[in-house]
Formats: C-alpha cells, structure tokens, sequence
C-alpha cells in the first residue's frame, strides 16, 4: 500500500470510530431517564429516602464522569458509564430484594456489546453474575428464587446473542473499509497511468515539434535577415556620423568661398566661381542625403521617436512649412498657394516630424516642377484630417506608382541628377505618416501634375487605434512594445530611443497629455523624471488600466550638472548662422577673445573663416589639444570657447572635467562642437530610481523585478573608483550610483 493510502485508511478507521461512538450518547440519554423514572417510583412508595435514591444517584455520577471522558478518552468513559449501571442495579437488589431484578442486568449488557465491545460486555456478564451471588447469599437468605446457574445461562445467552447480532454490521464495516482502501489504490495507479499517458502526449508533441522544424528554420532565417537589417542600420548611422566631419569642412569652405570671396583679399578667378558653386550645392546635397540616410536607419531600427502635443496643424505645420520652402520656389518663378479649411480640430502628434514630412512632399513638388507652382490643401473627412500636396509638374508615369515610396526608387522624370533626388525623402515620408496612424498615397497625370495626399487621424477617432503603425516588418510589433518618454529635452528621447533596443519610444512634454496618450497606444511603461513619477501615478489612479511609471534622474545637457558654463552644442556640419546666433547671446563688447579648441587644423582655420566673416573685430587664439587649450585659458581667459569633442590626448570630456574644477575655469563660456550628441557618450542616470506600480504584484513577479536589479547593479566600496570612473568617460549629469525602487500601490 502506498504512502497517501495509510493516512486513508486512517482517516476511514477513525470516521469507524466516531460512528461507534454515538451511540454512547443515547445510553447516556437513556440511563437519565431510567434514573428520573426510578426517583420518580420511589416517591411514590414509603420506603427509606436515602436508601431508595441511592441508585439514581449513582447512575446520575456515572453518566457525568462517562460524559466528561467521552470525547478524550472513549472506553474509560464506557466502563465507568457500565459499572454505574451494574453498582445502581446491585445497590436496588440489596435494598428490594426481588427476582424480576436480576432482568435488569440484561439491557447493561446489551449496551457494553454496543458502547465498549464484545470484551466489556463479557466483564459485564461476570460482574452481573457476581451481583447476582451476592445478593443470594445476603438479601435472599440462602432461599433465592432462581439458581445462579440459570441466571449465568442467561446473561451469556445475551451477551452471545448481541454479538451474533452486531457481528454482520462490525464485517460490512470493515468490508466497507477494504473496499474504500482498494478504491483509493485503484485511483492512484490511474493516476500513474495518467502521467504515463501524459508522458505519450509529451513524446508525441515532441515528434511534432521535429516535423515543424523546417519552418522554424524559416523563422531563424526571417531573424537573421533582420539582425542584418539592424546591423545594416547601425553601420549607416557610425558611416554618417564620420561623414560629417569632412563634411563639415567641404560645406563649410565651399559656403565661404561662393558666399564671401572678399574675405580671401584676392578676387576669385570668375572661371572658379561655377565650379565652387557646383562645390556648394553638391555639399548640401550630400549633407541633406546623409540626414535622410540617418533618418531611415533610425526608423527601420525602430528608433525613431515620436514627441507627440496638441498641434494646429494649419498653424505649426502647414504655414511653418510653407515660410521654409517659399523662398525656394521664388527663386524658380513659382507660385506657392495654400486652401486652408478653417475650423480644423487639434491633433495630437508630432509637429516636427509633420513638417519634415511635409518638407519632403513641397521640396520635391518644387523640384519638378518649372512653370505654375504648389498648392497646399487641408480638409476634414471621415475622422480625419486631409492634407494634399499638388503641383503642375511632369507627372508621373502610373508604372512607377507602385515602387514610388520605396528606398533610394528614384524617378527618371528629371534631366540631372539634382532633379531626380535621393530616393529617400518619399519613403521617410510614408514612414512618418504611418507613425502617427495615417496614410500616404499618390495621384498623378503626365503633363498635368502630381498630387500628393496623406491622412491624420482625429484624436478618439478609430484609425487612431487601429492604424498606429503600418509598417511592413514591424507589423509583428504591438502596442505593448512601446515606452511612453515623458520629458521636455527631444535630445533626451532620441538618446533613449537609440538605446532601447527592441522597443518603440514615443514621448510628450506635458504631463496632462499623459492619460489621452496611454488610452491612445496602450504603452508597456511610461518614463519619466522622478519628481514627475509620483504626480503621473496618482494621475492614472482615475484610470482602469495598471501602467508601471519609472522615475529617474534622465540625462540632460545641463551647465550646472557638469559643473561649466555651457552654453551651446553645435553638431557637425556647423552653419554660419549657428554661430552667428551664438555669439549674439553670449559677447558683451565688441573686443570679445576667442578661443578655437580642434585637434584638426582645418577645422580650426574653417571656424575661424565663420568667425572673420562677421562685422566685429573679434581677437581670435588657437589650441588643437586639451591642455594646450587649458594653458591658454589660465594665461588670457576667453570670453567664449570652441571645444572639439574628440581629441588625442586631454579630449574634450576631460577639458570640461578640468575646467569644472578650477574656480577660474568653469566661468567661461563652452559651445561644444561635435559629430555626436554630449548625451549619447557621457550621459548618466541620476538616483534615485523609482518604480511605481498601481497594485501590489505577485511575489514570483515581484522577485523577478528585484533580480533583475540585482542583475545590472554594481557596489562601489572604493570612493576613488568613481572618481577615476568618471575621469574616463565624458562628463554628462552627475550622481550616485545607487538604485532605489519603490513599489507603489
């Protein structure tokens, strides 16, 4: 028998028990009113009182001993219950001597058969034959009645008769119990043949699991060509970003050789001036292939990230737009219109990358086109928002249309290859529009034009929902993969969303717009700074649905954070106007000191060309290393300074560190010139670091919560590791590296 019978049986042997144990209580019931009946006749006789209650008494202590040890101790209870009986009848026999007393023994042996067993009923018929003798000898004066032996005779006939009788009920009882055990085993093994059938299913799973393989591995390949999709887009991003670099200095110089040749003191041979020209425009076009070669490897690793506000998308799209391009399309004699539909609700979207949509449509419209103009329309239908895009150009062949907004598809409709583009502005077009839910398609008719429409979808409005993103590859990607990023600075976004890997970032700056945003795209988290963590949780306390907020420090470019008076960061390729812009904020006379801190002497001689070309007669020093550009600032402090990121020897980064502390120093005016962004390569999280939830979580969930904390944490026990720890990268915002997570309820 198996280890879970025993208990079993046990339990069925104790239910045995009590059942025989119930009885008692009916004896008890009856013995009180045998007793009361007994008091009740003597009453009645005139006998001697004390003698003549005696028996009940004593059955009236029996049956409260008995009813005090019933349910601890059964069989004592049962003896003493059975010896009050037979001591009650002996004292009535001594005191009334009669025959028809003697019957009375008969039911006390009844009841030890049934209360205590068939042992105790045959210590009863010898305790009730004893009575019986001694009563012979004392009461009855040596003359009974009946001879003792008959009495014996009688009492065993009883005792014998109640165990034939109760016989068949005690076997069908232990039958019972045997078939109850046999039952139990027949379960268990059908339980073990269950798990062997379980074990066939598993086998069989398993065959199947063989036979699917062969689409696994189609699986497997499907993920291979994506990790080179990711691959291909992050060789595109590091090739650009050391693009710009030379980048910077063939626009750069070219803009100033076609723009200000006075400056060279010599005039420009005029057989130069085309080719310089040509140099320019080439340049920009280079540089404006290379952003949107930046801006489609962000959006097929999914990285691209959405700052979504209420926007008027007449006001903060459609005429912002049209005031960028329309010295463009002057300059080629066009006429640029807008139909605006007045009364057009607010969207909630992203205007930035609405404009450089936007942008793309009216560049190209203006492009082709060479007599009649654009004209830009909107209109509300159907929930949404209508946005067209329509010039007078060549047309496009209708067996073009289907490739049309596919990458680097470029169009043989132009004579030079200035006209026919990159091939990608149309496709970060589509892609742009299908972030926000919308859709983009084309009509066009040869030697009539092209039109160009693409929808927004209405807050609340179903293609809101339904329609978030349509994107081919990443049609497998759900709501539930995208982090909701609630911060002022894009900068900080766009560094998040490179390095969320796997993730979608979206992000708003107000955090009232957090609730319409989250009912909108159903975010996995939402992200935020600490201080705001708390406020945005009890904001979602309204809502049905359990968002997790984390809260941290995110990093910004903040002057106080890294200790100097940082008061710009230009990215490669740098603009004049950039720098012109910046000095108006920053010179307090016209005698201001510069200095131009690059490790390249070309870009050093290119800023300095940017700097000569405006009106003030700025004095201007040079530094190409880190500490030779400290060592200038001790001996004849600047009013502003130029610093190069990267550098051999003291780069950039620890420039600023050295700067920061000296009290001196970290006064003067930095403008950071990079290739990159500060954030992505010295930014730092400061604590502490909150997760808040809206109801308590599993203790397996919760474990796994903190292991993985655990799992990305490091102590520091060495005060001078964090310092040196930070000598070795670029200072971003400081703070301790300590993690504090908070459960919220």
């Amino acid at each position: 028998m198996s280890e879970t019978t025993v208990p079993a049986s046990r339990e069925i042997a104790e239910e045995v028990r009590r059942l025989k144990r119930d009885p008692l209580q009916t004896w008890f019931l009856f013995a009180l009113v045998c007793a009361w009946a007994w008091l009740a006749y003597v009453l009645t006789q005139p006998w001697d009182f004390v003698s003549s209650i005696a028996p009940s008494v004593i059955v009236f202590a029996g049956v409260a001993s008995g009813y005090r040890l019933y349910k601890a101790r059964y069989t004592p209870a049962g003896r003493i219950f059975l010896l009050s009986l037979i001591l009650a009848v002996a004292v009535v026999m001594y005191t009334r001597p009669a025959p028809i007393i003697m019957a009375f023994y008969v039911p006390i042996i009844i009841a030890a058969n049934a209360v205590v067993g068939a042992r105790a009923g045959a210590v009863t018929v010898v305790l009730s034959w004893l009575s019986v003798l001694g009563a012979y000898r004392f009461a009855y004066a040596g003359a009974p009645a009946v001879a003792p032996l008959d009495v014996l005779l009688l009492y065993l006939a009883t005792h014998l008769t109640t165990w034939l009788a109760t016989r068949p009920l005690n076997e069908a009882t232990e039958a019972a119990m045997r078939a109850w055990t046999e039952a139990r085993d027949a379960l268990l093994e059908a339980r073990q043949r269950r798990g062997e059938l379980y074990q066939v299913v598993r086998a069989m799973e398993e065959a199947t699991y063989r036979i699917e393989r062969a689409n696994n591995e189609l699986l497997v390949a499907q993920r291979e060509a994506e990790t080179a999709r990711e691959q291909k887009a992050h060789f595109t991003s590091v090739v650009s970003h050391e693009i710009r670099g030379p980048l910077n200095l063939i626009l750069g110089f070219s803009r100033m050789m076609a723009l200000f040749p006075e400056r060279y003191g010599e005039p420009l041979p005029g057989v130069y001036h085309e080719d310089v020209d040509t140099i320019y425009r080439n340049s920009q076009h280079l540089l404006s292939l290379v952003n949107d070669v930046l801006d489609l490897s962000q959006i097929e690793a999914d990285r691209i990230p959405l700052v979504k506000d209420s926007i008027d998308i007449e006001e903060d799209v459609v005429r912002k737009t049209l005031e960028t391009i329309r010295p463009l399309a002057e300059r080629k004699g066009l006429y640029l219109w807008h139909d605006l539909a007045s009364g057009l609700p607010h969207l909630f979207a992203d205007a930035v990358r609405l404009r450089q949509a936007l942008l793309n449509l009216l560049t190209n419209a203006i492009r082709l086109t060479e007599r009649g103009g654009v004209v830009v329309r909107t209109d509300r239908q159907d929930g949404q928002i209508l946005v067209s895009v329509q010039d007078t150009g060549p047309g496009i062949d209708a067996k073009y249309l289907p490739d049309l907004f596919k990458e680097f598809h470029q169009l043989k409709t132009g004579e030079t290859r200035e006209q026919r583009g990159s091939g990608l502005g149309l496709s970060i077009c589509k892609h742009l529009i299908e972030l926000h839910g919308g859709r983009i398609w084309v009509e066009s008719q040869m030697g009539v034009g092209t039109t160009f429409h693409f929808t927004l979808p209405l807050p609340g409005s179903e293609a809101a929902s339904t329609q978030y993103v349509r994107m081919g590859w990443e049609a497998a990607h759900d709501g539930n993969n995208t982090c909701l990023i609630v911060h002022d600075d894009l900068t900080v976004v766009r560094l998040l969303a490179r390095h969320l890997e796997g993730y979608r970032v979206m992000s708003v700056r107000e955090e009232s717009d957090v609730l319409a945003m989250a009912g909108q795209i159903h975010p996995r988290v939402i992200v935020t700074d600490w201080h705001r963590a708390e406020h945005l949780q009890q904001l979602l306390e309204s809502v049905p649905f359990d968002v997790p907020v984390i809260g941290c420090g995110l990093p910004q470019i903040d002057e106080k954070a890294i200790g100097i008076n940082l008061v710009g960061y230009l990215t490669k390729p740098v603009a004049p106007e950039m720098v012109t812009s910046l000095m108006q904020r920053v010179e307090h006379d016209q005698n201001a000191t510069i200095l131009i801190v690059d490790d390249d002497p070309d870009a050093v001689r290119l800023m300095e060309a940017m700097l000569t070309t405006l009106p003030r007669p700025y004095r201007i020093i040079k530094a190409y290393e880190g500490a030779q550009a400290l060592a200038l600032m001790r001996a004849t402090p600047p009013d502003i300074v130029f610093l190069d990121m990267v550098m051999p020897g003291v780069d950039g980064g620890q420039t600023i560190l050295n700067m920061s502390e000296d009290e001196c120093l970290r006064k003067i005016p930095v403008a950071i010139v990079s290739g990159q962004d500060l954030l992505e390569n010295g930014g730092e999280f400061s604590a502490p670091f909150h997760l808040l939830l809206k109801r308590p979580v599993p203790m397996a969930t919760g474990v796994r919560y903190i292991k993985a904390v655990i799992d990305n944490i490091t102590p520091d026990y060495l005060p001078g590791l964090a310092r040196r720890a930070q000598t070795d990268q670029t200072p971003g915002v400081s703070g301790e590296r300590s993690v504090r997570t908070t459960p919220g309820v």
